[in-house]
């Protein structure tokens, strides 16, 4: 099972890599350099780096209008509707990496997926804009889900997501992920 999951939410990534390219016509978000200097941007990235990127903006769902705010402490408040911020959401702490920290925490710190350094690699290979200088790995520690003011979260769960950080051919930033859980594809805009 847990095989089929992997190579399902490989392949979803891998095809939305391919459409998301040629629907929007993304770039690298280090495009400016070249590719010596892609790789010595993310491994030279801190954490703080890492966090005070995804902190900068809160994040829309491009297609069901949730919205993600992650604060400079590692806490985080994902929101079923952006324009209700009182009620449907969740809330704990996250982890975020992007570019080679990505890869070593997804292989190494959330091996248990199944994912290896050489699949990444193979999508970095092919897929013009995507490598591994945008390469984002976000987990979710979920704390609790309030729904009509009440927690409905008895035991904290994680949710990983995978996937890349691009920018649009208007410059703004998306991140595209997939939900290691499920397998689903989700694109979240920077607001």
């Amino acid at each position: 099972m847990k095989q089929h999951l992997k190579k399902s939410i490989l392949s979803v990534l891998l095809t939305s890599c391919i459409l998301f390219t040629v629907g929007c016509g993304t770039t690298s978000l280090n495009s400016d350099y070249d590719d010596d200097k892609n790789a010595e941007v993310s491994v030279s990235k801190s954490q703080e780096d890492e966090t005070s990127f995804i902190t900068e903006y809160k994040w829309q769902g491009a297609k069901d209008g949730s919205l993600m705010v992650f604060e400079p402490d590692r806490n985080f408040k994902y929101y079923r509707y952006a324009d209700d911020l009182d009620d449907n959401y969740y809330y704990g702490t996250y982890v975020f990496n992007i570019g080679s920290s990505a890869v070593q925490y997804l292989t190494t710190d959330l091996a248990d997926n199944g994912v290896t350094a050489d699949e990444l690699q193979t999508i970095f290979d092919n897929n013009e804009g995507y490598d591994e200088s945008n390469f984002v790995c976000l987990v979710l520690n979920n704390e609790a889900c309030i729904i009509d003011g009440e927690n409905q979260v008895e035991n904290p769960y994680q949710t990983p997501y995978f996937g890349f950080c691009l920018e649009d051919t208007d410059g703004t930033l998306v991140l595209d992920l997939a939900n290691m859980n499920t397998g689903n594809y989700s694109t979240f805009i920077a607001k």
